[in-house]
């Protein structure tokens, strides 16, 4: 018996998906021997383009060849109706049987993760079966092993970036270095063909000597020492953003109606009466003819009415070709309830342009490798986990930097405006 039993244990196991951890659905065979589910394989293979690695082997094809294996979906229906049987014999309790009250354990304690009689599930009135129990958590284990291949699929990925991101890194070193070093060579040039002159003329007649000595003077005058740029190694981040996939997910799930708020603007701006845009406006001197306090760019800000201490939310800012601007979050003390709060945030977490540059500004500017402005950014905020990211929502919803830092206060989305007049306007996430 318990030979048979082995037998029948191991003939299961083969009618079970490796990806999906179910009992193969519509089962189909690749060319190297494995079998998987007809949507699992597909699934697994369904954002490649060049290459389609076995999930098992990882033995790589060049086109998505599988065969569909009807004598195994047949095997696997035995096997199912196998295993019906032997769940109808736990339910009438012939396995397993409670100690003290001698009932079959036919149901299951969520709370307390244990199988119970009848008995028990009376007196704590669970009405969870076996059967139901087992469906809820094959189907939250469903997806785990094809997540850990993902997983290492992208880590490599990330890795590859990273070393891609240092390469160019030490390229833009070497560069500034040999730029350095032509500089100085240049200088070192003209200083030994002056030296040269001097030297020559030093030898020659009083008359010849005097009538050169003013234009050496000025050539001596006008020798200046090269401005070398310094060697500054931008620190490049490592996080670990949401994937492009579970981002989309977020998006429609967390995706948040964000609007400004007035209360919180800079006299210079002007918010839009849907709350969804900021413009900078030119003030003209009052009446009595002050121009009032000069406008520092800094403080051209608008805070979403929004705010947050919990829970994941996304939203988007459509900047446009704007050449200043920073967008990101700010944490707010809870008791400031000024009509301008601007003074009250403790710390801002942005993005923005500077000089040609694009920086991710927290604790320290953090330089990004970007060439070309995105005209919508897209903000993530995890709170809980203590992260914020922003990512190219124009296009390919591209990752570009991300904050991990503990979050203790609320935060409220920040929004900074230049001195232009194209607008800031609030986006709608794309799903």
């Amino acid at each position: 018996m318990v030979e048979v039993s082995a037998i029948l244990a191991k003939m299961q196991s083969k009618c079970f998906c490796p990806v999906c951890l179910d009992y193969l659905n519509d089962p189909v065979t690749t060319d190297c021997g494995h079998n998987f589910c007809d949507s699992c394989i597909r699934m697994s293979w369904k954002d490649l383009q060049d290459t389609f690695p076995c999930p098992v082997c990882q033995l790589a094809r060049q086109e998505m060849r599988i065969s569909a294996n009807a004598q195994l979906g047949r095997l696997v229906d035995l096997a199912k109706r196998l295993h019906s049987s032997g769940s109808s014999k736990m339910a009438r309790g012939e396995e397993h049987r409670h100690e003290d009250h001698r009932q079959g354990m036919s149901l299951f304690c969520e709370d307390d993760q244990a199988l119970l009689c009848p008995l028990c599930a009376r007196c704590l009135d669970l009405q969870c079966s076996v059967e139901e129990a087992t469906s809820y958590h094959r189907q939250r284990l469903k997806y785990i092993k094809s997540l850990e291949k993902r997983l290492a699929k992208f880590v490599e990925s990330e890795q590859e970036a990273a070393l891609r991101r240092l390469s160019e890194e030490e390229k833009r070193l070497q560069q500034q270095l040999r730029a350095n070093l032509e500089a100085y060579s240049d200088h070192i040039w003209a200083l030994k063909d002056l030296r040269r002159e001097v030297a020559e003329r030093s030898v020659m007649s009083e008359e010849v000597v005097l009538r050169g000595v003013r234009g050496l003077q000025q050539r001596w005058a006008g020798l200046q020492a090269p401005a070398v740029q310094p060697l500054c190694f931008r620190p490049v981040a490592y996080s670990l953003p949401p994937l492009c996939s579970a981002l989309k997910s977020i998006i429609r799930r967390f995706r948040e109606s964000i609007s400004l708020d007035p209360d919180t603007s800079h006299p210079s701006l002007r918010v839009s009466k849907d709350k969804k845009s900021v413009t900078w406006v030119r003030k003209n001197p009052n009446l009595a003819g002050d121009p009032g306090p000069p406008e520092d760019a800094a403080e051209l800000v608008v805070l979403g009415r929004e705010g947050f201490a919990s829970g994941r939310h996304y939203w988007e800012m459509q900047v446009g070709a704007k050449p200043e601007w920073a967008v990101g979050v700010c944490s707010v003390a809870p008791s400031v309830q000024a009509s301008r709060p601007l003074a009250a945030p403790k710390r801002c977490w942005t993005l923005q342009p500077q000089y040609r540059v694009y920086l991710a500004v927290g604790a320290w500017a953090v330089p990004l490798a970007l060439r070309d402005q995105p005209p919508a950014i897209g903000v993530y905020l995890d709170w809980e986990l203590g992260q914020l990211s922003f990512y190219n929502a124009a296009s390919d919803r591209s990752h570009l930097h991300s904050f991990t830092e503990p979050f203790a206060q609320e935060f409220k989305p920040y929004f900074r405006v230049g001195r232009d007049c194209t607008p800031l306007s609030v986006g709608v996430g794309r799903t």
